[in-house]
């Protein structure tokens, strides 16, 4: 498995991989996009304008001051299929360092429970490792009610802090220290 970033040469399968989450039945308390939002975009503007939108999430002086730079990867399977996305966070906001963490990953519906979460997190701790330097350990939150992505995090040497509950949305997020 490979993490890579988006490229105008997969137009085609992401489109198709956002109208599998469209139709993809829905997961009580969970939105379809959950984890990865960026997502969610492809709804909204043309593919050009999407991999410029992603393009221009990693730079700080193009998002408000409340918002992370992040970058947005693909992983793959050995067959060369596009199985799920992470998102890496670079900044410490508020949101997430209270229940949104510095990683946010979601596997296509159809690929689901087929362990390629617990690998695409690794391979995303190993790509926080490399890109920063100075960070020593990484928050990562889920859900309380989560059990699949809870398991995940947990493989992934995941150490329980604590809970917390956000009024905003009525969740309660399990939050979870990696060192990398």
């Amino acid at each position: 498995m490979k993490l890579r970033e988006a490229n105008e040469n997969d137009e085609k399968e992401l489109l198709e991989i956002y109208q599998e989450y469209i139709n993809s039945k829905p997961i009580p308390g969970i939105r379809i996009f959950e984890g990865v939002r960026d997502f969610e975009n492809l709804g909204k503007m043309n593919f050009q304008q999407w991999l410029n939108d992603l393009e221009n999430n990693k730079y700080e002086e193009n998002l408000p001051k409340d918002y992370s730079t992040h970058t947005f990867y693909l992983i793959e399977n050995d067959e060369d299929r596009i199985v799920g996305a992470i998102g890496l966070r670079w900044k410490e906001v508020p949101v997430l360092m209270k229940y949104g963490g510095f990683i946010g990953y979601s596997i296509r519906p159809t690929e689901r429970g087929k362990g390629y979460a617990t690998e695409m997190l690794k391979l995303g701790l190993q790509k926080f490792k490399e890109m920063d330097h100075k960070r020593e350990r990484i928050l990562i939150t889920c859900k309380d009610f989560n059990i699949p992505s809870k398991k995940v995090i947990e493989k992934n040497n995941g150490i329980y802090e604590n809970s917390y509950y956000n009024e905003d949305d009525g969740f309660t997020y399990l939050r979870y220290w990696i060192k990398i």
